[in-house]
């Protein structure tokens, strides 16, 4: 699992102050892999609810969401038993029903004792259509792999403990290394996919592959942005920001044909759906910011 994000998840299981906890990121980050990896070490059962595999479940979110009905209901159609402090209850894909989210309301109100823990991609645009339980849950972000989890997960734990150790400790020789792995990493990025894809046969031409699929599952979900946004101008800043990463940003630059306010509305869209991030530049006149 990845390290800085499984030290997080144990956080929320011990927490005496816990919530229902929501994980927030980009598709395919990792959010399904890591709450199922997590559940299935750190619990004696995982209760696994889809719902965009099985979307007859989300029937069960339309009438009453008292905590224990919705619970005794898993139970009979998953045919496991959900117990209190020894079950992860994880609904999966949850902004496929809005009414999941305002039942974790009832869970931390009706049931604290139980852990439940849910994920999904573009789950702030769900947020709108469902009464958000404010106050009532807990939130995390799982981004891509950063350098340090990369180098783990190419298995070279010592470069990746370099990495998070004292750069003044770092020799020459081991300092080249690193420099030869980060440009690796520029080219592979951190998708776990794509690293995967790399290390199955040593050929960034498959991580480019991947990257790719990648690409094109975030353009086919555009269509779930509107009628917020214009997806012909979401796909157009989608494809001009990988052309200004680094760079200080106009929205002008980001698309031909519609006006700054249009463009503005996209790219603040995409940074809502975690799939752009987006950097405050500053110029100072004075000392260095440090």
């Amino acid at each position: 699992m990845l390290r800085f994000i499984d030290n997080d998840l144990r956080r929320w299981q011990e927490g005496t102050r816990r919530k229902p906890l929501i994980l927030r990121g980009a598709r395919q980050v990792g959010k399904t892999w890591s709450l199922k990896e997590f559940g299935s070490k750190r619990f004696a059962s995982l209760a696994l609810v889809d719902f965009e595999r099985n979307q007859p479940l989300r029937k069960l979110f339309d009438g009453d969401l008292t905590a224990r009905r919705i619970c005794s209901d898993l139970e009979v159609i998953l045919q496991q038993k959900i117990t209190p402090g020894k079950t992860l209850l994880f609904f999966d894909e949850i902004q496929a029903c809005p009414r999941a989210i305002t039942a974790l309301r009832y869970f931390y109100e009706e049931m604290p004792e139980l852990h439940v823990a849910a994920a999904g991609s573009l789950l702030e645009f769900a947020l709108d259509e469902s009464s958000f339980p404010v106050g009532r849950v807990q939130f995390l972000n799982l981004y891509p792999l950063c350098f340090a989890e990369y180098l783990e997960a190419i298995g070279n734990a010592p470069a990746a403990a370099a990495v998070m150790g004292n750069p003044a400790e770092i020799s020459p020789a081991v300092h080249d290394l690193l420099r030869e792995e980060l440009k690796r990493y520029f080219f592979i990025g951190g998708m776990p996919a794509a690293v995967n894809a790399y290390l199955e046969n040593s050929s960034l031409r498959d991580a480019f592959e991947v990257q790719k699929e990648i690409a094109e599952s975030f353009r086919m979900d555009f269509a779930k942005y509107t009628p917020r946004v214009d997806r012909f101008c979401l796909d157009s800043v989608f494809t001009s920001l990988s052309q200004h990463i680094g760079k200080q940003i106009k929205y002008a630059r980001l698309g031909e044909g519609y006006s700054n306010p249009t463009l503005k509305k996209a790219f603040d869209a995409l940074c809502l759906a975690q799939v752009a991030r987006r950097v405050p530049s500053a110029d100072p006149s004075g000392l260095p910011l440090g």
